[in-house]
């Protein structure tokens, strides 16, 4: 078994898409009007157009992306340069050694340097 999708419901795919683009650093593998998907690695991280009414409160999908420590300052700086915001910095707790951060659309995704 793998994980073969992830994916956050956005209420504005432009700017998700826009937020997603540049903090990855590549274009999406595909597109449309109400799906987008980027491949980080072997998991695809997608974006579904909420056209469909749900009520989009907090985030129920954390992707977790893992760096040595050099390249994860470079995306932090990325990141937050880009509009996301720091919810919890833990990265120098030996027990979490995450930063969970929040996009501009309130989507939690998580930094680490834990290599298991």
């Amino acid at each position: 078994m793998r994980i073969r999708t992830a994916y956050f419901k956005v209420a504005d795919m432009t700017r998700a898409v826009t937020f997603w683009k540049n903090l990855l650093g590549q274009p999406p593998s595909r597109t449309s009007e109400k799906w987008t998907e980027f491949f980080v690695g072997e998991v695809r991280l997608g974006l579904l157009l909420n056209d469909f009414g749900d009520e989009l409160v907090g985030s129920a999908c954390v992707p977790v992306f893992e760096f040595d420590a050099a390249a994860l300052q470079d995306f932090l700086a990325r990141a937050k340069a880009l509009g996301a915001t720091v919810v919890l910095d833990g990265i120098s707790d030996k027990t979490t050694n995450t930063i969970v951060m929040a996009s501009p659309d309130g989507h939690e995704f998580e930094l680490c340097t834990c290599h298991e």
